[in-house]
């Protein structure tokens, strides 16, 4: 027996999906929230380096005849790009609900003594500042939202943050700084009424 998917109380509410393009008609994490985050109602900004990535999750949103989307191209290591898609979501929509930090790659090959430290350091802005920077914009949007919950903000980690496991050491170290950058960041917004997870 099957039951319907549980009610999750999001007509009406906007979001942002960082990394939301995949190749072709595949369904990566990104592509996946825009496209759940609308079937609930949402309206989503859909961010990706490359535009025709994001617009195809548009596309397959509007196939379904839930929600809204929009999608817009953004390197997410840049601040000014990153106040932009904040911009975009309240211009276009009126408000900010939801940040689904996802954006995240694999990273220079190597173990400790093999590593390009400057390949780490740049991959290192992709998979953890990134999520700063959008946050640093999302928040002071999101403030504005009245009720007891004013925005939720999730940013995707990986178990090889937890466990390591990987055979180069740039992912699970970024990934296991993702993990405290979430615990960091519950005890930051929270006077802020942004539930971070």
């Amino acid at each position: 027996m099957s039951h319907p998917p549980p009610e999750r109380f999001l007509h009406g509410k906007v979001a942002i999906v960082t990394g939301a393009g995949s190749l072709g008609d595949g369904i990566g994490n990104g592509r996946a929230a825009a496209l759940l985050l609308a079937q609930d109602g949402c309206s989503v900004v859909c961010v990706d380096l490359k535009q025709s990535l994001a617009q195809r999750t548009v596309e397959m949103i509007e196939s379904v005849g839930h929600g809204a989307g929009i999608s817009m191209a953004a390197d997410v290591t840049k601040e000014e790009d990153c106040q932009k898609a904040v911009a975009l979501a309240v211009e276009k929509y009126g408000r900010l609900d939801i940040l689904v930090n996802n954006v995240g790659i694999t990273g220079p090959k190597g173990t400790t003594t093999e590593v390009d430290m400057q390949a780490f350091y740049k991959a290192m802005e992709v998979n953890v500042g990134s999520m700063i920077m959008m946050a640093k914009y999302a928040i002071p949007a999101m403030k504005k939202n009245e009720g007891q919950c004013a925005g939720a903000i999730v940013n995707l980690a990986s178990v090889a943050g937890l466990r390591g496991g990987h055979p180069a050491i740039f992912y699970p170290t970024s990934k296991g700084s993702v993990i405290n950058l979430t615990r960091a960041m519950v005890i930051n917004t929270f006077s802020s009424r942004v539930a971070v997870k």
